[in-house]
């Protein structure tokens, strides 16, 4: 009995240490950690600045060689490729701008040269004015104007062969100014003519008969707007007619076109019952 109590007591006595020494190896290892990763939290990071080069440190010599990279022979190449362009095309905007420089020079001179022909020929156009008034001479004004017209031609042949067979031989003896003045106006004068007719009507005398005819009437109408020698010069064969048709110019001329010389007018004036 005796020798199993104290086998008893061995074992809880051994249980006892191993549990002991158990829980101090645990607490060792802990404590262990605890210094490790408080170490850790220790340290502390420092964040290297660049040693910065100073302009006076990369001019010298030395360091410029170092820093500047080493240039190949395809850079070199490249490099006098580019210098040549470069130069090209300095060269070139020189040249446009002599270029341009010299055509401007040459304009100008252009402008200047036809400032001078226009003045002068002002000059000479005034002078010959001036010599024409002086002299009260129309012969360069007339001598213009017949230019001008005898490039026209006639309007219609029809009006120039009426007027040849209303004047005869008569027409060629008139100036160029005289015929274009006819030529354009001969409608115009017959139609203005008809316009008065109807508004002072049909003359009474023959519309009782029922008869019409025509006349040929001529005049002289100068550049003031006044006539003379008024008459008819073909009758119609009718009194009343010839009478009226007197009495329709004295009305009708005040809106006729009016001449730059004094023309002698003809034409013809119809009655006709509708």
């Amino acid at each position: 009995m005796k020798i199993i109590i104290l086998a008893l007591i061995i074992s809880i006595s051994l249980h006892f240490l191993a549990f002991y020494n158990y829980g101090n190896k645990e607490f060792n290892e802990k404590k262990n950690k605890d210094e490790i990763i408080e170490k850790k939290s220790d340290v502390k990071f420092v964040k290297l600045k660049k040693k910065e080069i100073t302009e006076e440190i990369k001019n010298t010599p030395e360091i410029k060689k170092n820093l500047e990279p080493e240039k190949t022979e395809e850079t070199k190449k490249v490099e006098k490729l580019l210098n040549k362009l470069s130069e090209s095309k300095t060269q070139k905007k020189e040249i446009e701008k002599t270029e341009t420089k010299k055509i401007e020079k040459i304009e100008k001179r252009a402008e200047v040269k036809k400032q001078i022909d226009v003045t002068q020929s002002k000059e000479f156009q005034e002078k010959v004015l001036k010599d024409q008034i002086i002299k009260k001479d129309d012969s360069l004004q007339n001598s213009i104007l017949e230019n001008f017209l005898s490039q026209k031609e006639p309007i219609n042949k029809e009006i120039l062969n009426e007027l040849e067979k209303l004047y005869g031989e008569e027409y060629q003896t008139f100036t160029k100014v005289q015929k274009a003045y006819l030529e354009k106006n001969l409608n115009n004068f017959q139609v203005i003519t008809q316009r008065v007719l109807t508004r002072l009507g049909y003359p009474p005398l023959a519309a009782k008969l029922k008869i019409g005819g025509a006349n040929v009437i001529e005049f002289m109408f100068h550049p003031d707007g006044s006539i003379t020698n008024l008459r008819v010069t073909n009758s119609s064969g009718y009194e009343v007619f010839d009478k009226y048709s007197l009495e329709l110019i004295e009305i009708a001329y005040k809106d006729y076109p009016r001449p730059t010389t004094s023309t002698k007018l003809k034409f013809n004036v119809r009655y006709q019952l509708y």
